[in-house]
């Protein structure tokens, strides 16, 4: 009798061991992965993924309710692929998401998330809702010269939901947090969106680079700020088609600021003439004919007097009209402002032969500081060696016919530089 009970329990005991190992044992989800849900009888697997409008995931502060009737059925948060997944029994659910973060205001579109035993999967497309409180644009209008009041909204980078007024643009406030490239378009492709410069200076035209998507913008790091300074804060506009109500608008960093030449500093050219004050001797100024076929007519020499004359060493003395009307507008007035050139900089890009950048020169403030000393009544400053180079460098564009700035057409261009020079016959 003994021996049969213990031939029993060895019996039991194999018996009992082949059963553990031939159970299956399943491994946990790892990190990155969603692990299935086990089902029961009569129930489906539900999957809904949350992105914005580029179709990155939202991975936390969003729950994903489950709905039947209007009663939460069930509910799941989303995971760091910004999925919820849910085993429920077979059936209709409608989906709505809830926020964590009730400081921000979100919008979906809540139409068509529905779920269904054939329909199990969908994906609802999540962006922050634009923010309440507008700014004031004061845009000067380049047609009528008036100021024109706008609104404006501040966005951020991602995906923000904003209205729009068809009739009118629209404009939206971005303040970048880094140096970069930013990219803004909106969903809507009927949507024109371009960047109009800063709050201080609303522009009349896009200022931006435009791509299929949108516009892009380089924002350099002297942009952000560094202290007092405060950081640039760019207006950007969206032209709405008729009838559209409301688009995405998406704010994209697609890359590092590339330095260029813009950003290279400029070099102030020191003078080797220190400007004295003067006062013009009198007499009637005849002005260089830079239409004059033979440059030789106004062949130039250094007198003994440390004056440039006209054609031989004690011929007239030779002047530049700084401040005064010319031939064209003086260069004090195209510094300055005020005539139809509105203020601009005297300056060169200089390149080598490999046309490499080499540097930049400015020649306002040596300009300046001869517009101090020049004959105030007249206008005019002795010409010499600070004056030639300031001109044929600063101004060499207004006689090439193959640069942008050319606005001698016509002349000679052996004379050009001396568009401005004048004696007393």
């Amino acid at each position: 009798m003994k021996r049969i009970v213990v031939l029993l329990l060895t019996l039991c005991l194999v018996l009992g061991l082949a059963a553990c190992g031939s159970e299956e044992t399943k491994p946990a989800a790892t990190g990155g992965e969603t692990a299935a849900p086990t089902l029961a009888d009569g129930q489906k697997e539900y999957r809904v993924s949350v992105t914005d409008a580029t179709g990155a995931p939202y991975t936390e502060g969003v729950i994903v309710r489950f709905m039947q009737g209007g009663t939460q059925a069930s509910m799941q948060v989303v995971n760091e692929e910004g999925v919820a997944v849910k085993a429920l029994p077979a059936g209709e659910y409608t989906v709505e998401l809830q926020f964590t973060d009730k400081d921000v205001a979100f919008h979906y579109d809540q139409e068509n998330l529905t779920l269904t035993a054939d329909k199990t999967e969908l994906t609802v497309i999540l962006a922050k809702s634009v923010s309440e409180d507008a700014s004031r644009l004061h845009a000067l209008s380049l047609l009528t010269g008036e100021s024109e009041d706008h609104e404006a909204y501040a966005v951020e980078v991602g995906c923000t939901y904003v209205e729009l007024t068809a009739s009118e643009r629209n404009y939206f406030l971005f303040t970048p947090t880094e140096s970069g490239n930013y990219q803004f378009s909106a969903t809507d492709a009927d949507a024109v969106v371009g960047y109009f410069g800063a709050p201080h200076f609303v522009q009349q035209l896009n200022a931006g680079e435009e791509t299929e998507k949108g516009v892009t913008v380089s924002v350099r790091p002297d942009m952000i700020s560094t202290g007092n300074t405060g950081t640039a804060v760019l207006v950007i506009g969206v032209d709405a088609a008729e009838g559209m109500t409301s688009t995405t608008l998406v704010v994209e960093r697609i890359g590092e600021y590339v330095k260029t030449i813009s950003d290279e500093p400029w070099t102030e050219v020191a003078t080797t003439h220190t400007p004295t004050p003067f006062t013009f001797p009198g007499g009637t100024l005849t002005y260089v004919d830079i239409n004059e076929p033979d440059a030789s007519k106004y062949e130039i020499v250094k007198g003994e007097d440390g004056n440039y004359h006209l054609g031989t060493a004690d011929g007239p003395i030779l002047y530049v009209n700084l401040g005064k009307d010319s031939p064209v507008e003086s260069l004090q007035v195209i510094i300055q402002g005020s005539g139809s050139f509105g203020g601009a900089p005297i300056r060169k890009y200089f390149y080598d032969e490999n046309k490499e950048f080499v540097k930049k020169e400015d020649y306002t403030n040596i300009l300046t500081t001869y517009f101090e000393n020049m004959d105030q009544d007249v206008g005019v400053y002795p010409l010499n060696d600070d004056l030639i180079y300031m001109i044929q460098q600063g101004c060499g564009g207004w006689w090439d016919e193959t640069s942008p700035d050319y606005i001698f057409d016509g002349c000679n261009p052996e004379l050009g530089w001396m568009f401005a020079v004048c004696y007393v016959k």
